[in-house]
């Protein structure tokens, strides 16, 4: 039928959506069938369809992501579907896909929200979960592993009457109710049987029971009124005790009267104890005063003892010390007298010296001149001779340079590293699938200027980071990494280009003085190398920055380290290490440079061959005649060094003589310093005799102040100690009265302390005997109330008039029933009742889901008449179609209920699909293990078609269904689809195939899309060309 609320897809718009930049689609009103080949994007159509109008993305079968869709490279991706309306303007969705947002909605150029968009997808009855309206390729094989229900739920669902939805969903509901309900009410019925059985056993038990209690009862009658004789017992006992602690209360009063009079009596006595006693201390802290007073003067008269003893000795060291001064002054007067003489006699001699210094000087400034004349004469000829042997090496290098192969450099990549020349090999294959460029490894990259400079690259740059490729781009970066170490399994080197600029990278300016030294140029210079290559270089090993130097370098090591810890000789790598502890510490370490042959050149000219040989015989020539010139210079420098070392000896040992004699007048006026200096320190006696005189006056005269305040501190000590003994005389006296009235008081307190103790005692009687009063009366009354009424038992008034005796007579015989008669069984009595009570609740609740259950067979048949014959209608519509469809193959299938030996057990229905594919073999159900996976694809697509009349939805998609199919099969599942779209009478299809059959036949209602996006295709399409190959091939 076709429909009439709208949904038929006009176009679909994608933007970085999985393999497309940018894509628009119109599809027809029939059959769109969409050929492209496997991994054009054909399957990318159904994705954006799905996620497009609210699937989700498991709908589709390939990705649980959302952020999985967007294409590489792209930060979101667009999908834009506009929908058919029937009514006025066409509804256009869009959902913006992006990988940190969360996806966002567009209705008609406007912001929409989920819920928006789920009405309008209901508005036109498309349901992307439904695999009846969309099929992807994943889920043909979901579709064959559905079991009946799981078929007959769907089919229902894609019918589109939600009436039959929603009474199956009830039915199922109630029917699960009623199978609970009716198993329910089975087990209450049994329980109450059981119930019943175990209270009829009980009986007999129950009846013993009672009478038992009956005794009980009496025997809890005869403890209360025991109890009762026990309180009465304890009143009258209460009673005595009072009177007892009335008596003593009496007596207490009249000692604590004698114990008050004592005390004050006490009292007195102690305040006049306490005025002598505080007496005694005053004159013990006075008489201490004294005596700390009469040790401070005694040590200040003992220290003036000392000092007066120390100025004496004091003394008697200054006249040592002055005999030792004259001792000194006589012996340096001696020494001085010494070198005067022998000064005298070297008077004439340092005159002589003086003389041979100045025609020494003369001498050696010839000398001096000759051998800078000869110096500049050598230098001249060693750098021509030099010049030439250097370019001697030079061609004799080139020559090999070029006669070497021209594949050296590959060559030796791949004996240094098979899995760098592989992925070199890859790279070149697919070197414009990057963003930007990938450098080849660095030995490849590199191209020395000269062969005589390939040592020098080979000791700097390491092997390993020869072998390593370059790239400009960090994701081309990882990109190359994962495809080399994961998927080809290759172990290579590769590196990222540094953010700096090769301008950044600048290489210190060589000067003058640098050049003298023997510097010429820097690692840097000695090769060329594309941009990213050297910049790499650079970082990595410092290339800007390590000088190159010629034979001179190794005469002028340490002033080559100042600019450079790392330089290179022709014949040796140099490293300075300074020390840690000091930068003034240096040490020097040397590698010999060997050429490891990795970095050839690639020159292969013949013509330049010949010309470096002949200009390789020039210059054997002229070296040839420079070379004797050269020798004739040495030998004469040799001779003028020789000369010169001799008058620089003779020269240094007129020195040292001159110097010799300076050191004695040096010395001469050292010791007439010393002499003046000392004689003016000499200690003056008369003056040290006068100064101690004076100071034992004075410490004499501080002793006699001293011993006259001894003697006044003595006199006052005398008479503080004369009062002291009188208060200590006193206070004996009234010590003894006091002890007397103590004792007194002693023994009163402990007769007071005794008569509290009886009181305390009686009080703590009165109290128990009371509580106990109290506790037996409580017991009582407790006993009164939890007394229970048993018919036919005794009550507590019968009991009145008997005696203690009597009392105890009868409990004794009560218990002895007790005891006869059999175990105590009362939780049996308490078990049988509460049964009985449970046997009522069961009969109560019985009767309620009797009443439940009938209500629930009525809910079920209405609307069971309501729901199954418009569902056996559709499906012997069903079944009519999906029977002629598979006659058509010539084949046999039939759709039929599956309605289960309980025709209300509706959770179990079931759709069941039998198909017969040959004519020798049975009906079987359709299942992946009897049928193949074609099989599966032509039973979906046919109960598709078949459903096609019955529900009414704007589109259908199938991809790739005719998968496992052969031609005529496929054929004829084409034509079908493509009858059941002519016109626009049915649903919109969409179909989904990798391959175009020959000889179809078409229709105006079939449009066939071509996805043109294969990397394996040329890069433009001419479509009049291939129009016009078509047109010959019909002619």
């Amino acid at each position: 039928m076709a429909n009439k609320v709208g949904g038929r897809i006009v176009k679909i718009k994608l933007k970085g959506f999985m393999t497309y930049d940018d894509l628009e689609i119109k599809p027809n009103k029939g059959l769109n069938l969409i050929i492209g080949l496997n991994g054009s994007g054909k399957s990318s159509i159904m994705a954006a369809i799905c996620l497009g109008l609210g699937g989700k993305p498991t709908f589709t079968g390939r990705a649980v992501q959302l952020t999985d869709f967007i294409k590489y490279n792209h930060t979101k991706a667009v999908i834009e579907i506009e929908l058919e309306s029937s009514r006025g303007k066409n509804d256009i969705i869009r959902r913006i896909i992006q990988a940190d947002k969360s996806p966002s909605w567009y209705l008609n150029n406007k912001h929409a929200s989920q819920n928006e968009i789920t009405a309008i997808m209901k508005k036109y009855n498309i349901d992307m979960g439904n695999l009846c309206q969309f099929l992807p390729q994943e889920k043909v094989a979901e579709f064959s592993k559905m079991d009946k229900k799981q078929r007959l739920m769907n089919m229902i669902q894609a019918i589109g009457d939600s009436s039959l939805v929603s009474l199956f969903d009830e039915l199922k509901t109630l029917r699960k109710e009623f199978c609970y309900l009716a198993k329910t009410l089975e087990e209450l019925d049994n329980t109450k049987i059981s119930e019943q059985k175990i209270n009829e056993r009980l009986k007999p038990d129950i009846e013993k029971q009672e009478e038992r209690i009956k005794l009980q009862k009496q025997l809890q009658v005869l403890h209360i009124r025991k109890k009762a004789f026990d309180f009465q017992y304890l009143s009258e006992k209460l009673n005595k005790v009072i009177d007892e602690k009335k008596r003593l209360n009496e007596e207490l009063s009249t000692k604590e009267e004698v114990f008050d009079q004592l005390q004050a009596e006490k009292a007195e006595f102690l305040s006049e104890l306490s005025i002598y006693e505080a007496k005694v201390k005053e004159l013990e802290a006075k008489v201490s005063r004294c005596m700390q007073n009469l040790t401070k003067h005694y040590g200040s008269l003992g220290a003036y003892h000392e000092d007066v003893d120390n100025a004496k000795i004091n003394f008697e060291n200054k006249m040592i010390e002055k005999e030792e001064q004259i001792t000194k002054l006589t012996a340096i007067s001696r020494q001085i007298e010494g070198l005067k003489g022998i000064l005298i006699e070297k008077k004439d001699e340092m005159e002589i010296l003086k003389k041979k210094l100045e025609q020494n000087t003369k001498e050696y400034e010839n000398i001096k001149q000759q051998l800078s004349s000869c110096d500049s004469e050598v230098m001249r000829v060693t750098l021509s001779k030099n010049s030439l042997e250097y370019k001697k090496k030079s061609k004799l290098e080139e020559i090999y340079r070029i006669s070497d192969e021209e594949n050296r450099k590959y060559e030796v990549l791949r004996e240094k590293s098979p899995d760098a020349y592989t992925a070199l090999q890859w790279l070149q294959q697919h070197e414009s699938s990057f963003r930007a460029r990938v450098l080849p490894p660095i030995l490849v990259s590199i191209k020395v200027l000269n062969d005589d400079y390939r040592k020098y690259i080979e000791s700097s740059v390491s092997d390993r980071n020869l072998l390593m490729f370059v790239c400009e781009d960090k994701e081309d970066l990882e990109r190359f990494l994962k495809i080399m170490k994961h998927e080809k399994k290759l172990s290579i080197n590769v590196s990222m280009v540094p953010s700096k600029s090769l301008a950044e990278f600048p290489s210190p300016p060589i000067t003058n003085e640098m050049r003298r030294l023997g510097i010429e140029c820097y690692l840097k210079d000695l090769f060329t190398a594309p941009d990213p290559v050297m910049r790499v270089l650079c970082q990595l090993c410092q290339v800007h920055q390590v000088p190159v130097c010629n034979e001179n370098a190794a005469q002028n090591i340490v002033s080559i380290v100042k600019y450079s810890n790392l330089f290179y000789t022709p014949s040796e790598k140099i490293f300075g290490l300074k020390s840690r502890y000091g930068q003034q510490h240096m040490s020097i370490k040397r590698e010999v440079l060997v050429a490891k042959g990795i970095l050839p050149d690639i020159v292969n000219n013949s013509e330049d061959l010949l010309t470096a040989r002949s200009n390789l015989q020039e210059i054997e020539k002229m070296l040839a005649e420079i070379t004797p010139q050269y020798d004739e210079l040495q030998k004469q420098r040799t001779q003028l060094e020789r000369q010169q070392e001799q008058l620089r000896n003779e020269k240094i040992s007129i020195n040292n003589e001159m110097r010799k004699l300076n050191e004695l007048n040096v010395k001469l006026g050292q010791l007439n310093e010393a002499y003046k200096r000392r004689s003016e320190e000499m200690i003056d006696e008369e003056a040290e005799k006068k100064k101690v005189a004076d100071v034992i006056r004075n410490l004499n005269t501080k002793k006699l102040k001293i011993l006259a305040e001894i003697h006044k501190i003595v006199k006052e000590m005398v008479h503080l100690k004369k009062e002291k003994a009188t208060a200590i005389l006193f206070i004996s006296v009234f010590a003894e009265r006091m002890s007397a009235v103590t004792d007194k008081i002693s023994n009163l307190e402990k007769d007071i302390n005794n008569l509290k103790s009886q009181l305390s005692e009686a009080d703590s009687k009165r109290s128990r005997i009371k509580s106990e009063a109290l506790k037996c009366h409580h017991e009582v009354e407790k006993m009164k109330e939890e007394l229970q009424d048993v018919p036919g038992a005794v009550k507590l008034s019968d009991f009145r008039n008997f005696t203690l005796e009597q009392v105890e007579q009868l409990m004794s015989n009560t218990e002895a029933q007790l005891e006869l008669m059999n175990e105590d069984i009362a939780h049996i009595l308490v078990e049988y009742k509460k049964r009985e009570q449970t046997i009522l609740d069961i009969e109560e609740k019985v009767n309620s889901l009797k009443v439940r259950i009938d209500d629930l067979k009525i809910q079920i048949q209405e609307k069971k008449e309501k729901w199954l014959p418009p569902l056996i209608t559709h499906i012997e519509t069903v079944n009519q179609k999906f029977s002629k469809y598979y006659k058509m193959l010539k084949c046999a299938g039939e759709i039929s209920l599956d309605q289960t030996d309980d025709t209300d057990d509706f959770p179990n229905y079931g759709l069941q699909i039998k198909l017969k594919y040959r004519v020798d073999e049975e009906f079987m159900e359709l299942s992946q293990t009897h049928h193949s996976g074609g099989e599966c694809s032509v039973a979906a697509i046919i109960f598709i078609l078949s459903l096609q009349e019955m529900t009414d939805v704007p589109f259908r998609c199938i991809d790739e269904i005719n998968q496992g199919m052969d031609a005529v099969n496929e054929r004829k599942i084409y034509q079908l689809v493509a009858d059941a779209a002519r016109s626009g009478s049915c649903s919109q299809y969409f179909l989904l195939t990798p391959k175009l059959l020959m000889d179809l036949s078409y229709n105006k209602d079939v449009a066939v899309h071509i996805i043109f996006n294969s990397p394996f295709l040329k890069g433009k399409l001419d479509v009049k060309e291939h129009l016009k190959i078509a047109k010959s091939n019909r002619q």
